[in-house]
């Protein structure tokens, strides 16, 4: 019997019995599209998680710290971030930029109003790789001076250091700071505009290039070349007659930093590197870090309502078995003629698992269908109530997935009954009525 031949038959038979047909892939649709619905919502949740860590900064970014005394996890208590391993650091596969990270905290000055600042000092041609976000201006680039950018909320933090600490933050003395327009100047003189301040500290010009996103995790805080911090720190740790290594985050000796941010190229291999860099004795971070944590509590989830979703399917598998009893039950002198006839009995097992997997493919096709439909609905129902990104999410792998499971359901759902069908005798079948 040719498969042509053999596809047509089957085809015939379902539509014979066209409710009983219509009701078992039923079941199949049903099961279906609650597994696929129930895994997109899985995998929504890992997209969401993905999407909330994203606006915190790149998942491709490691920070590397030293680490503290009494760290009975790390490796190597004397390790330090010096230029030797950060070229070591650089070196490592997968690692695209590294920077040194340095803090300080500086005053900024808008004509007579000023605002305290934390300021992170990276290579400038290294921002853009970091996933720093902005709102307008530009990043750093390479070749910059005395350039920074600003956090979001330190233009409304400015006030006048002449006037009382009550005044400055009572919510009546609002000033209007023009980033755009306006000149600014930075001091690590922290009494600049006061009275007492120091007059032979002199503000240095600064350029604001750009003004973080809002959304991110610096909106207090800017960033400004790597070296010129590094030398505003030197002066103010001279004009202290006091050691460059300080709470602001600066380093005793020149070269060596307390932290070091890099980018790495492919998000798989953030681990990897991760691991290369404990080893070696020091402490890191990344976000990839909280996101595997998230992922490993989806996946639970994603285990509890696929089995649920599976549970529908294993009932619909349940009514394909029985459906094909049934129809050798109903066709059993039809089989003992297609015998007689020559028909083989690898022929008949066959046409009764074409049978099954067409329920098993038109079932799963619909519950696919059925199951993006409801999904789609389940996201406008969730954009609607507030939720910022979709509850559900659906890849071209899920729908083809799921249609060649319910085709194998089927097939397997309709193997027993085949056997079944193979093992009745020719004569015996011939004389049933």
């Amino acid at each position: 019997m040719s498969s042509f031949d053999m596809i047509s038959m089957a085809i015939r038979n379902l539509w014979k019995r066209k409710l009983r047909t219509f009701l078992t892939v039923l079941g199949v649709v049903i099961g279906t599209a609650s597994i696929v619905v129930m895994i997109s919502v899985g995998i929504g949740m890992n997209e969401g998680y993905k999407e909330q860590l994203s606006q915190m900064g790149s998942l491709n970014v490691i920070t590397v710290n030293t680490p503290w005394e009494g760290d009975t996890n790390s490796n190597n208590q004397n390790a330090v971030l010096d230029t030797k391993t950060i070229e070591s650091i650089r070196n490592i596969p997968g690692v695209e930029i590294v920077t040194p990270v340095l803090d300080g905290w500086l005053k900024l000055v808008d004509g007579r109003y000023v605002t305290d600042i934390s300021v992170t000092g990276i290579l400038p041609e290294a921002m853009d790789a970091l996933g720093y976000k902005l709102v307008s201006g530009r990043s750093l680039q390479e070749g910059d001076g005395l350039d920074m950018v600003l956090g979001a909320e330190v233009a409304n933090n400015f006030y006048n250091p002449k006037q009382s600490w009550q005044y400055r933050y009572d919510g009546s003395n609002k000033i209007e700071i023009n980033v755009e327009e306006d000149r600014f100047k930075i001091t690590y003189d922290q009494a600049y505009g006061q009275n007492d301040a120091d007059k032979s500290i002199k503000g240095k010009n600064v350029n604001i290039v750009g003004v973080l996103d809002p959304m991110g995790s610096d909106s207090w805080n800017c960033i400004m070349p790597l070296n010129e911090l590094e030398s505003i720190n030197a002066e103010s740790a001279k004009a202290q007659k006091a050691s460059v290594s300080s709470s602001d985050g600066s380093s005793a000796k020149k070269g060596t930093y307390q932290m070091v941010k890099l980018r790495v190229g492919d998000l798989k291999n953030v681990s990897t590197v991760q691991d290369t860099i404990k080893e070696m004795g020091f402490e890191t971070y990344s976000l990839m870090e909280s996101l595997n944590a998230m992922q490993e509590t989806s996946k639970m989830l994603q285990l509890v309502l696929g089995a649920i979703g599976a549970i529908s399917l294993l009932v619909a598998a349940i009514g394909i078995t029985n459906t094909m009893v049934m129809s050798i039950y109903e066709r059993t002198r039809e089989i003992g003629v297609m015998k007689v006839i020559g028909a083989t009995l690898s022929d008949i097992k066959r046409l009764f698992l074409t049978e099954a997997a067409f329920i098993g493919f038109l079932g799963g096709t619909l519950g696919a269908v059925l199951g993006f439909i409801a999904s789609k609905i389940i996201n406008i129902v969730g954009i609607n109530l507030g939720q910022s990104s979709n509850l559900c999410v659906i890849p071209s792998w899920l729908v083809i997935l799921s249609i060649l499971f319910a085709t194998i359901i089927g097939i397997l759902a309709g193997y027993f009954p085949a056997r079944r069908a193979m093992k009745l005798s020719a004569l015996s079948a011939i004389r049933t009525e």
